[in-house]
C-alpha cells in the first residue's frame, strides 16, 4: 500500500487539504460553552507578555496550563495585527476565524508527526521489521485515518480544547524528537534532538495534564523498539539515562501548577464525587470512544456530569480488563511487546482523565481520546494489512485484486470519514443546535437544557417561558444541578417575580450553602427589594469566597444605595483589578478622579471606559479635561474632538471639553465648544459665562463683559459670572 518516498509526501498533502476542508465547515463558528468564560472573559490572553502565563484560576479550560493560555494570547495578537480581531467589552477579540485556523494547523502538525513516528518506528524499530516495506503505507494510512475522523471535532472545532490539540503536539513530538535522536548521524545533532525532545516535553507539562505520562512513553518506546534489555537503556552504550532524568525533571513544572490549586474547584479526589463511581463510569465511557472510532454514529457534543450507574459500565469494565492485561502479558514476549506498547499508548494517555481522579463537570468526552485513538487505528489499520498480506500467500492469483480492493475500502473511508467530520463541523455554526443535538442523545444531560435555554434567551429576552421551561426540564432530570436553578431564578427575577427568585436562590444555598454563584445572585436581589441589611453580608461573603468583577459591581452598588461611597471605590477597584477591561466599573472611577482635579490617576480608568461598547460621550470629554490637566495637548484635543462628535444635545460634554482646551492654552477651541453648549441650553448661566471666559481668554473683552453681564440677568446671584466680571473690570 502506498509505497515510494515521492508517493507519500503528495499523497500527505493532500490529506492535508482534504483534513482543512473537511474541518472547514466550523472556521466562522461562534465561541461555544466554556469559549465564553475562559476566552471572551479572560483579560490574560488580552496582549502577548508574562500575564498570559499566569492564566485565571477557578477551574477554567485554561486554568493552570500557562501554554495554552499563552497560545490563545498569541492567536488573538495575530488576528488584531491581520484585522481580523474585534475589541468587545472584556477586550478580547470576537473573531473566530483565526481560532479556528490554529486549532486545525495544530490538528495537521499532530497527524504528521504521528505519521512519522509510525514510519520510523516501522523502518527501523526492533521486532517490527516484517512490516518495514510497508512502513510508508501503514503510517499514511494511520495518519490520514486519525486526521479526519470525525471524533477529532470536539478537539478541533470547539476553540478551547485546544489544550488537547497543544499537549498532543508536544507529546508526539517529545517522542518523535527522542526517536530521531537514535538515528542522529553525528553528536551536534543527537544533541540537538535531545534537547528539542525535553523542551517539547517541559511545554506540553505548562499545555495540560495528560503530558505527565510523557517521560514514561519515551522510556517504554525504547524499549519496546530500540533496546534488547531495561539494563541497555540505562547502563549499556550509548546510555540515554540523563536523557529519561531531563525529561522526568519537566514534570516538577506540572506539580507546582497542579498544587496552586486553580483546577481544584473541577477536578480532585474532594470534588464530592467517588473515585470508584468516576472509574466505574470511566470504564463506560472509554468503551463508547472505541465504538465511535469504529463506527462514528451518535457522536455528542457534551457528557453531562451524572455518573453511570447500574450494569451499563460492566461490559466496558470487563473489556478493559482483558485489555490491560493483554497488553501487560504482550510486554513479555518480543514478537508482541509492539502490541504492549499500543496497549500502554491507549491507558498512559487516558489516564489522567479517565480513570480514578474525578473530573465532576464532566463524566465523558470525546476529546479525551484524541491523541489515545491513534493506537486503536493503528491496530486497525495493521490487521488490515495482516489479513491482505495472508489471503495473497494463500490466494496468489487474487493478490492483484485484494491490494486494490484494499485500496478502494480505504479511499472510500476517507471519504465517508471526511463528509461526516464536514457535516459534524458544520454544526458548531449554531450552537442552539449543537445543544439540541445533545439532548437528542443524552435526554438526561441537565446542563444541554440548561445551555439551550441560555442560548435561547440571549438570542431573545422576550422568550422567557420558554427558557424557564428548559431550566425546570433540566431541574427535572438533574435536581443536583445548580447552575439551572440559579438561572432559572434570573428568568424569574427578569420577570419581575422577585420573592420566587429570592426563594429560589434561597432553596439553592439549602442544598448547597457554599455555592457562591447563588449567594452573589441572592445578594444582587436582595439589594433590588432594598434589604441592604442582607444583601451586603451575603454579596461580601461572595467576594471573599470567589471574586469576581460581577460580583465587586454588584456590591459597589449596594454601597452606594447605603451612603458609603469610600467602601464602592475600593469595590470597583477590585472588579477593575479582576477584569481590567470593566468598563462601567473604570468609567465611575474615572468620572470621580476626574471631577476631583486629579487626572493622572483618572485616565487609566477612563481609557477603559472609552473602549466599552457602550461609552457615553461624557466619558471622552472627561479624558480630554485629564489629559489636559497632566498637560498633554494632543491627546486632550484629539479626544475632545471624538466627545463633541458624540455629545449630541449633551451639554456637560461641551462644557468639560471646551474647560480642557482652556487649560491647554486654546481659547478659540474652547470658545467653539462653548458656543455649541450655549446653542443647547441657551439659558444655562454656566455655559454662557464660560463662554464669556474663553471670549476674555482671546482679548474680546466687550463680548466677555456681555456673557457675563447675560449670564447674571438669567440668575442675578451667579458667583462664578460675579467674580469673572469683576476680574475683567479688574483687568481694565
Amino acid at each position: 500500500m502506498f509505497h515510494g518516498t515521492p508517493r507519500w509526501r503528495w499523497l500527505l498533502a493532500l490529506v492535508c487539504v482534504i483534513t482543512t476542508l473537511a474541518f472547514s465547515g466550523a472556521i466562522r463558528a461562534p465561541f461555544q460553552f466554556d469559549d465564553v468564560s475562559s476566552l471572551l472573559r479572560n483579560p490574560t490572553i488580552d496582549s502577548v507578555s508574562m500575564v498570559a502565563l499566569s492564566p485565571p484560576g477557578g477551574g477554567l479550560a485554561v486554568s493552570g496550563r500557562p501554554i495554552s493560555n499563552l497560545s490563545f494570547a498569541i492567536t488573538g495578537a495575530i488576528d488584531r495585527v491581520v484585522g481580523a480581531g474585534e475589541s468587545t467589552d472584556s477586550g478580547s477579540a470576537n473573531s473566530t476565524v483565526g481560532f479556528h485556523v490554529a486549532n486545525v494547523l495544530l490538528h495537521l502538525l499532530c497527524g504528521l508527526l504521528l505519521f512519522g513516528i509510525i514510519r520510523r518506528t516501522i523502518a527501523f524499530g526492533r521486532g517490527v521489521s516484517d512490516w518495514s516495506d510497508d512502513a510508508d503505507g501503514i503510517a499514511f494510512a494511520v495518519a490520514a485515518l486519525w486526521l479526519l475522523h470525525p471524533i477529532q471535532t470536539d478537539a478541533v472545532d470547539y476553540i478551547v480544547q485546544r489544550t488537547e490539540l497543544l499537549v498532543s503536539v508536544f507529546y508526539a513530538a517529545t517522542l518523535y524528537a527522542s526517536i530521531r535522536a537514535w538515528d542522529a548521524d553525528s553528536r551536534a545533532r543527537r544533541i540537538g534532538w535531545y534537547v528539542l525532545s525535553v523542551s517539547c516535553c517541559l511545554l506540553g507539562m505548562g499545555s495540560k495534564e495528560v503530558m505527565v505520562s510523557a517521560p514514561i512513553m519515551v522510556l517504554l518506546y525504547d524499549r519496546a523498539f530500540r533496546a534488547e534489555s531495561w539494563k541497555e537503556l540505562v547502563v549499556g552504550t550509548g546510555s540515554r539515562l540523563w536523557f529519561y532524568v531531563a525529561l522526568l525533571a519537566t514534570a516538577i513544572w506540572l506539580a507546582v501548577l497542579v498544587s496552586s490549586g486553580a483546577r481544584d474547584t473541577t477536578a480532585g479526589f474532594a470534588s464530592g464525587l467517588p473515585w470508584y463511581q468516576y472509574l466505574y463510569s470511566q470504564a463506560w465511557a472509554i468503551t463508547r470512544y472505541m465504538r465511535l472510532l469504529i463506527w462514528p454514529s451518535a457522536l455528542t457534543y457534551d457528557y453531562g456530569q451524572l455518573p453511570i450507574t447500574g450494569g451499563a459500565g460492566v461490559a466496558g469494565a470487563i473489556l478493559l480488563v482483558a485489555l490491560g492485561v493483554g497488553s501487560i502479558v504482550a510486554w513479555t514476549r518480543d514478537r508482541w511487546r509492539w502490541l504492549g506498547f499500543l496497549g500502554a499508548w491507549f491507558f498512559l494517555l487516558l489516564g489522567p482523565s479517565s480513570s480514578v481522579v474525578p473530573i465532576r463537570t464532566e463524566i465523558a468526552a470525546e476529546r479525551r481520546i484524541y491523541l489515545a485513538s491513534a493506537a486503536v487505528i493503528v491496530l486497525l489499520v495493521v490487521g488490515v494489512v495482516a489479513l491482505v498480506r495472508r489471503l495473497s500467500r494463500t490466494r496468489p492469483a487474487d493478490s492483484t485484486r485484494l491490494h486494490v480492493a484494499a485500496r478502494v475500502a480505504f479511499v472510500a473511508a476517507i471519504a465517508m470519514l471526511g463528509v461526516v467530520t464536514f457535516r459534524r463541523s458544520q454544526l458548531y455554526n449554531d450552537p442552539a443546535a449543537l445543544w439540541r443535538d445533545t439532548i437528542a442523545k443524552r435526554p438526561t444531560n441537565a446542563r444541554a437544557y440548561d445551555n439551550l435555554a441560555a442560548i435561547i434567551l440571549a438570542s431573545d429576552t422576550t422568550r422567557r417561558a420558554d427558557a424557564e421551561q428548559l431550566f425546570e426540564k433540566a431541574i427535572a432530570v438533574d435536581s443536583t444541578y445548580l447552575n439551572a436553578w440559579t438561572n432559572l431564578a434570573d428568568v424569574e427575577l427578569r420577570s419581575g417575580r422577585t420573592a420566587d427568585a429570592r426563594a429560589t436562590l434561597e432553596h439553592v444555598l439549602r442544598i448547597e450553602p457554599r455555592y457562591v454563584d447563588a449567594d452573589a445572585r441572592l445578594g444582587g436581589v436582595l439589594a433590588r427589594q432594598g434589604d441592604m441589611s442582607h444583601a451586603i453580608p451575603i454579596l461580601e461573603r461572595a467576594a471573599a469566597a470567589a471574586p469576581t468583577d460581577d460580583i465587586y459591581v454588584t456590591l459597589a452598588s449596594a454601597y452606594l444605595q447605603t451612603n458609603r461611597p469610600d467602601d464602592a471605590t475600593k469595590a470597583l477597584e477590585r472588579a477593575v483589578q479582576l477584569n481590567p477591561s470593566r468598563s462601567d466599573a473604570a468609567a465611575y472611577l474615572g468620572v470621580e478622579l476626574a471631577q476631583e482635579g486629579h487626572g493622572d490617576q483618572a485616565i487609566p480608568y477612563l481609557e477603559i471606559a472609552a473602549r466599552g461598547p457602550a461609552a457615553e460621550p461624557l466619558i471622552f470629554a472627561l479624558l480630554s479635561l485629564s489629559y489636559a490637566q497632566v498637560g498633554d495637548q494632543n491627546a486632550a484635543t484629539q479626544q475632545a474632538s471624538v466627545a463633541a462628535q458624540r455629545a449630541g444635545k449633551d451639554e456637560r460634554v461641551y462644557l468639560t471639553v471646551g474647560q480642557a482646551m482652556l487649560l491647554v492654552n486654546r481659547p478659540a477651541d474652547a470658545a467653539g465648544f462653548f458656543e455649541a453648549g450655549v446653542r443647547v441650553a441657551p439659558l444655562d448661566p454656566e455655559a454662557i459665562t464660560r463662554l464669556g471666559i474663553a471670549e476674555a481668554a482671546q482679548g474680546d473683552n466687550r463680548n466677555a463683559e456681555r456673557r457675563f453681564r447675560e449670564a447674571l440677568g438669567l440668575t442675578p446671584d451667579y458667583g462664578p459670572a460675579e467674580e469673572a466680571l469683576a476680574h475683567l473690570r479688574g483687568e481694565r
